[in-house]
């Protein structure tokens, strides 16, 4: 009974810590993550560069591979940040309130049918409404100040972002770090099956999340591809930027679609209607054709290969994710599902309800 209590004595400190240290936790678990994608390009950096007989320690391996995530995350800035700014810096420049009086003629229609429902007042117009949305959004000063809010949080990002680097190297260094520290938390009978149940953690995560990006880039591949030969300006960003929200199971898909909209509407603001609307459906066309290879080629193989659990087992998994924890709760369900699983293959895989459970993780190995 007194151990009992203490279990959830500590259990609750725990917790407490971690919500109190909520920020240095979020560090940890990003360079964890980073730490397991990384792994296979330090091993490869570390078993295959020779230079006449010489080869790579860990400690240089973890450095060039630390540099490689440095170079991806430049040219990612290269591609988003530029045309993004530019962007924004087109809406800021559009005289809204003479594309309110061209928005007029096009919704003289809507407008008697809002009037008719009393969502407009009387005199106003659909395309007045529009104007002074815009008008507020997007005013001249909306580059100064986006680079204000920056500017105010920089300090934040590079405290997180030195802090992340500097945890992920010695993640990449040393790969039995978090071992250790597993070790003296648990009793000595118990060692053996910790060792067993974090290695195992560490090879289906590396698995999953390295599906995961392999998935989110051949779905960048795909919409690009499509959103070029269709002729939509700005094709690669909002190829990649539908391939970053399609991370999100279900809801990323529909706002990857939305962002695609919005940043081709900003292109073509103050073109006619014969113009715009055929671009916009070229975004939607584009993103239903990836959508649809993703889900029904890409999508299957990659989770199935890289979580080995049944579609329907992850559908119900990220529905209950997302009634938990929202849209971050589904981002986080599946990974943290597969590491339920690991643990009761490995403490309870003695149960036959457990077997059935987890029987496609891996082979069963005999564990002291």
């Amino acid at each position: 009974m007194r151990n009992n209590i203490f279990w959830i004595i500590g259990i609750a400190a725990a917790l407490a810590a971690g919500y109190y240290f909520a920020d240095i936790l979020a560090y940890l678990l990003t360079a964890g993550v980073l730490s397991m994608l990384g792994r296979p390009i330090k091993n490869f950096f570390q078993q295959r560069i020779r230079v006449r007989g010489w080869q790579m320690g860990p400690i240089s391996a973890s450095l060039l591979t630390l540099l490689s995530f440095y170079l991806i995350l430049v040219g990612l800035l290269m591609v988003f940040v530029p045309t993004i700014m530019g962007q924004v810096q087109h809406l800021a420049s559009v005289d809204y309130t003479a594309l309110g009086e061209k928005l007029k003629a096009p919704f003289a229609n809507w407008d008697y049918q809002l009037h008719q429902l009393g969502l407009l007042e009387q005199g106003q117009s659909l395309g007045k409404r529009i104007q002074e949305f815009l008008t507020e959004w997007f005013k001249p000063t909306m580059l100064s100040d986006l680079l204000g809010g920056f500017l105010a949080v920089a300090g934040n990002v590079a405290v997180a972002f030195a802090s992340i680097s500097f945890i992920l190297f010695f993640f990449l260094k040393d790969d039995t770090l978090s071992i250790g520290f597993l070790h003296a938390l648990v009793p000595a009978e118990m060692e053996a099956k910790v060792q067993h149940a974090s290695e195992e953690t560490s090879v289906v995560l590396t698995r999953y999340f390295g599906g995961l990006a392999l998935q989110t880039l051949v779905f960048m591949g795909i919409a690009s591809l499509a959103l070029w030969l269709l002729g939509v300006p700005n094709a690669l960003l909002i190829g990649m930027m539908g391939g970053l929200f399609n991370i999100v199971p279900y809801v990323g898909p529909l706002i990857g679609i939305v962002v695609g909209c919005f940043f081709t509407l900003s292109y073509f603001i103050e073109a006619e209607f014969s113009v715009l609307i055929p671009q916009l459906l070229k975004v939607v066309g584009a993103f239903a054709l990836t959508q649809a290879i993703d889900n029904n080629v890409v999508g299957p193989y990659i989770t199935s290969s890289s979580v080995k659990a049944h579609p329907l087992e992850v559908f119900i998994v990220i529905l209950i994710s997302a009634k938990l924890g929202g849209v971050i709760g589904m981002v986080i369900g599946v990974p943290i599902y597969t590491v339920l699983r690991v643990i009761a293959k490995v403490f309870f895989g003695h149960y036959r309800l457990v077997q059935r459970w987890t029987g496609h993780l891996w082979e069963q190995k005999a564990v002291p």
